[in-house]
């Protein structure tokens, strides 16, 4: 996930709503608590709030270990109290085609207080799965998880990395399910929604014709990680920078205007998941740290001036050396991140 070379391996998905339908009895809201002000209760456009926010946004959460439910409103109710805005989920739980369980997950993050990014997970690559019999079955609960629990949902997203990994066989058959999401959405009265595709500056630019995922998403996702560079050095160094900048440009030239949110970057603190592709990359807890505070000291003149939130992967170690917190919970650094600026 994160360079020209570098992937990780798991599932996407993907949904085709109308199966669903509308649900009698439930009450749909077009808006979410804007949590991005002092009034709690004021409710926003969700397309709204993404553009208003900037600064420290909130984590990306790993599913995979499926957490209880009671697990779930922990960690969320935590990472709201480090600061977080919102939540983006990663991976899946079993075979990540349980509306329920995206459910539950969604539920706990209103518990918590905090937005959710239900992300659809489209990744296949074992044999005998397909995009249809894969990704399909995932994007269809995930789905259906959003109609019926939708308050807590800022946004879904497509990923991880889907115009990288080809998973749809072309953009235009992933831009095709991006618009029956919407369109689901839309018959159960949640047009309000908006749908993008978590995905590097390189997926795009070596996706072909990308216009149609392009028209198709309501904002940009980003997936930002100077690690992966050919010049990486340390987290804090002046080649992170510069890389990461180089990244936002090229989501700013094709954006037209419309919103971004970098909704998954970070640094290691070790090299176990993914391996570096600089020889002078540092990993560790410093190096990791050092990334953290460099994105954070430029709340004021680049992502308060740009109006630019940051979501951090990840919680914890569930993705080894990627996480603020250990394995066991403990924290790597006292970390604290400006939501204003």
């Amino acid at each position: 996930m994160l360079s020209t070379q570098i992937r990780h391996l798991s599932v996407f998905t993907t949904l085709l709503l109308s199966l669903f339908g509308t649900r009698s009895g439930v009450a749909y809201a077009s808006c979410v608590p804007d949590t991005t002000s002092a009034n709690s209760a004021k409710t926003t456009p969700r397309l709204q709030q993404i553009k208003n926010m900037y600064g420290f946004g909130g984590f990306v959460y790993a599913l995979d270990n499926c957490p209880s439910s009671s697990q779930l409103v922990s960690d969320f109710s935590k990472m709201k109290a480090a600061g977080a805005r919102m939540a983006i989920t990663f991976d899946f739980c079993g075979d990540g085609d349980d509306p329920d369980y995206y459910g539950e997950v969604i539920q706990a993050a209103g518990k918590a207080g905090i937005h959710i990014i239900p992300l659809a997970w489209t990744l296949y690559f074992e044999a005998g799965q397909t995009w249809s019999n894969t990704a399909i079955p995932k994007i269809k609960a995930v789905t259906q998880a959003v109609i019926e629990n939708p308050g807590p949902v800022l946004a879904v997203a497509f990923g991880d990395e889907p115009l990288f990994d080809n998973d749809a066989g072309s953009p235009a058959n992933l831009a095709k399910y991006i618009l029956q999401m919407k369109s689901d959405f839309k018959n159960a009265g949640l047009s309000d929604i908006p749908i993008s595709i978590s995905d590097m500056a390189y997926g795009w630019q070596s996706a072909g014709d990308i216009s149609a995922v392009a028209a198709a998403v309501d904002f940009f996702m980003i997936n930002n990680f100077p690690y992966f560079n050919f010049n990486a050095q340390s987290g804090g160094s002046a080649s992170s920078w510069s890389d990461f900048t180089a990244d936002i440009a090229y989501f700013e030239s094709i954006a037209n205007g419309r919103p971004l949110l970098v909704t998954q970057t970070g640094w290691p603190s070790n090299q176990n998941l993914w391996s570096p592709n600089s020889p002078n990359v540092v990993t560790s807890i410093s190096s990791e740290e050092g990334f953290w505070n460099l994105l954070d000291d430029h709340c004021k003149d680049f992502f308060k001036a740009k109006k630019i939130a940051w979501l951090w992967r990840g919680w914890d170690d569930t993705l080894d050396g990627w996480g603020v917190l250990r394995t066991d919970g403990s924290k790597k650094w006292n970390f604290s991140a400006k939501q204003t600026c």
